[in-house]
């Protein structure tokens, strides 16, 4: 099968890139080469590779600075995949593509479902939300991986974030009442990969639609970032910081451009049983992370 992705110079993409490529034909589509604001580009290049399936998690993602630069966050991640949709409904063939906890306000008590309703507090979350409604109307064939609180140890991300700070800093502060579900790259590219390798199923059963994808459990930033470097510790890093050097603070004591979703859990039941996927927790997955590079 031939698959065009999006992005693998990003957090997703690149994992996503290793996973795929030695199981099918794979065109990784950079910045240079597959560029989401140039829809001349991206077309000549779907009709010259002719895919049989497009996986997009390539995004304009900069939270704060979307606030400023609104029309280019829409044309990226918008326009963008509502071009993606219905040249993929054109060829007939199926969409993946990635989406975020930022489409809603985190308001809720409890995990959010596939259903619940919708209500973005920034530029990013409505430009992603309003990707979501132009896909479902344009292809049928899509499957919405809805995930939050991304980390790797590629770029720049909470992870690499933390590990920075606490190898120059013996202290520094935290946000405690935000909660999410940490989820790591390369469980979102195996599990994306999991996905292409049953899309004839998939297609057969008609199991489209939108999916919850993060690790299980959940926690606050403070508690991550506590993890983060208890594991550092634990593989002998060198750092000025410990678990308990650092300080939690409340989101008013930071003053960003962009509303962040007070609640970030994503319930996963419809993806583990639709297609069999263990989401891991969060600790477990986290030191697993950090055993393989730190």
């Amino acid at each position: 099968m031939k698959i065009l992705l999006t992005g693998v110079n990003g957090q997703i993409g690149f994992y996503l890139n290793q996973r795929l490529s030695p199981f099918f034909e794979v065109f990784g589509g950079t910045r240079e080469s597959f560029d989401l604001t140039n829809i001349e580009q991206m077309e000549n290049v779907i009709d010259e590779f002719r895919p049989e399936l497009i996986i997009n998690p390539a995004a304009y993602t900069y939270v704060d600075k979307a606030e400023k630069e609104p029309e280019l966050v829409f044309k990226a991640n918008t326009v963008a995949a509502k071009f993606l949709a219905e040249k993929s409904e054109k060829l007939s063939i199926p969409l993946i593509q990635l989406s975020t906890d930022y489409i809603f306000d985190g308001q809720k008590e409890g995990a959010y479902t596939e259903i619940d309703k919708a209500n973005p507090q920034s530029v990013y979350g409505q430009s992603k939300y309003e990707a979501e409604t132009a896909i479902k109307e344009s292809n049928p064939k899509h499957i919405i991986l809805r995930t939050s609180w991304v980390y790797s140890l590629r770029g720049k991300n909470f992870l690499t974030t933390i590990l920075g700070m606490a190898k120059n800093k013996e202290t520094f502060d935290i946000v405690l009442d935000q909660i999410g579900s940490p989820t790591s790259a390369t469980f979102i590219a195996n599990t994306i990969l999991a996905i292409t390798k049953k899309i004839d199923q998939i297609d057969k059963n008609n199991l489209y639609g939108i999916y919850n994808l993060t690790c299980s459990g959940s926690t606050s930033w403070f508690e991550f970032a506590k993890a983060i470097i208890f594991y550092a510790q634990e593989k002998g890093l060198s750092l000025k910081s410990t678990p308990e050097s650092i300080k939690p603070v409340k989101t008013s004591d930071f003053a960003t451009l962009a509303s962040r979703p007070k609640n970030s859990i994503l319930n996963n039941h419809k993806l583990e049983k639709t297609f069999e996927i263990n989401c891991p927790e969060w600790q477990n997955e986290l030191k697993l992370i950090m055993s393989d590079k730190v």
